[in-house]
């Protein structure tokens, strides 16, 4: 029981947001997602990709692990999904940055792990993103 104030002292139970990265020859991915949070709590999960290419991208596909969004309750996403937790972007200029918003809603507790891949032609960018929900 002593250890539960202590660790709260050292911040282990505050929100914390972690930032990974992915680059492919064409695609750069950043997604900020919340690397801690609490049960019951709504959180952001933000992507930005980058077409890195000279040419368009007629379709960007951006696909959440299955297995990670379904450990969070009443996940909305900005552009909505077209098919299972999969966001279509359309039409990505060279240069060009597209975003899409995600919001979590703590349902389980504990460790959750995936992985968001962006699909463009025949490139690809895969990031790995790790949450824990605790009480």
């Amino acid at each position: 029981m002593l250890l539960i104030p202590i660790a709260a002292l050292f911040g282990l139970f505050g929100e914390r947001t972690a930032v990974a990265r992915a680059k492919s020859a064409g695609l750069d991915v950043v997604v900020s997602y919340p690397e801690r949070f609490r049960y019951r709590q709504l959180q952001p999960l933000r992507l930005t990709v980058r077409n890195l290419s000279a040419q368009p991208i007629d379709t960007l596909t951006v696909s959440f692990d299955t297995t990670y969004i379904s450990r969070f309750s009443s996940v909305r996403f900005d552009p909505p999904v077209k098919k299972a937790y999969a966001v279509e972007l359309t039409d990505v200029k060279p240069m060009e940055s597209r975003f899409v918003a995600v919001e979590l809603w703590g349902q389980d507790y504990g460790i959750h792990r995936g992985a968001i891949v962006v699909r463009g032609g025949t490139d690809s960018a895969v990031v790995h993103v790790r949450s824990f929900v605790f009480p």
